[in-house]
């Protein structure tokens, strides 16, 4: 029986959270440019949001496979926190330096600052069901 690209999709990224990071970071994003005027300010908040509702949802998925992966053992947790920590602020980063954003370093910080904690809680999170049904 072949899969749907609904269920692929879900499978693969958490839309729920996505949605709702890529609202919030493309504010901060809006926000952090708006010194260099609404119109120069609005292509780098909607280059956020659009990157971070598919992007982030497909590395929040990779957090949760990597923190309940049994082969990694003990590295599970931090690799579930490195791993999707460095691809964030890498493509983040990346995304704000081509053209369009007045301050590519400045509209990565967010970035910087909340993907270590929050993939550290994602992680942790995922792999609690796993450590409670195997005691």
């Amino acid at each position: 029986m072949k899969a749907s690209p609904q269920s692929l999709v879900l499978k693969y990224v958490d839309v729920s959270t996505a949605w709702k990071a890529a609202l919030f970071l493309g504010l901060v994003v809006y926000a952090i440019n708006f010194s260099h005027g609404a119109l120069a300010a609005l292509p780098a908040a909607l280059k956020q949001t659009i990157y971070t509702f598919f992007v982030s949802g497909f590395i929040l998925r990779l957090c949760e496979r990597l923190a309940r992966s049994n082969a990694l053992g003990v590295m599970a947790l931090p690799l579930a926190t490195l791993v999707p920590s460095a691809i964030a602020i890498g493509l983040t980063y990346l995304m704000h330096s081509l053209k369009g954003t007045p301050a590519p370093f400045y509209s990565t910080v967010p970035t910087i600052l909340m993907v270590f904690p929050a993939f550290a809680v994602w992680g942790w999170r995922a792999q609690r069901p796993a450590v409670e049904s195997n005691p």
